[in-house]
């Protein structure tokens, strides 16, 4: 049996938007479910993450298999040990109800990127939302 992880998505990569072919293969484990973060929209047709214990990212969790897990981090423009990544893997909480699970996500980490933020802490909310 393949060795897998979780993969929390909150952006391109979730059920109905552009990206989320990427994730077709994998099995989704929870709809509806939230980290602690901020959303940032920097007009590129996805959103940025940073971790803030005050406030809710909502998304979907995956079961991705460890090997494919090489595909997303290209996708998401993260090399382990890279110098100019736009993200950085992490472990974080995800929670829903009273289940929580450890998963990994992808954080921004260029401050430049972090230009409006997203306060519906849902990129499918806040794309939907036409004000």
């Amino acid at each position: 049996m393949k060795e897998t992880v979780l993969v929390f998505v909150y952006g391109s990569l979730l059920k109905g938007e552009v990206n989320h072919y990427m994730l077709s293969n994998y099995s989704c484990v929870a709809e509806d479910v939230w980290i602690y973060g901020r959303l940032y929209d920097a007009s590129l047709e996805y959103p940025f993450l940073i971790i803030d214990d005050h406030k809710k990212v909502f998304g979907e969790l995956y079961v991705v298999p460890v090997e494919e897990l090489p595909v997303l981090d290209e996708f998401e423009d993260y090399e382990p040990d890279g110098k100019d990544n736009l993200y950085e893997r992490k472990t974080v909480t995800v929670y829903k109800n009273s289940t929580s699970w450890q998963a990994f996500v992808y954080i921004c980490i260029q401050e430049k990127m972090l230009v409006n933020e997203i306060t519906e802490g849902s990129w499918r909310a806040y794309r939907n939302n036409p004000s």
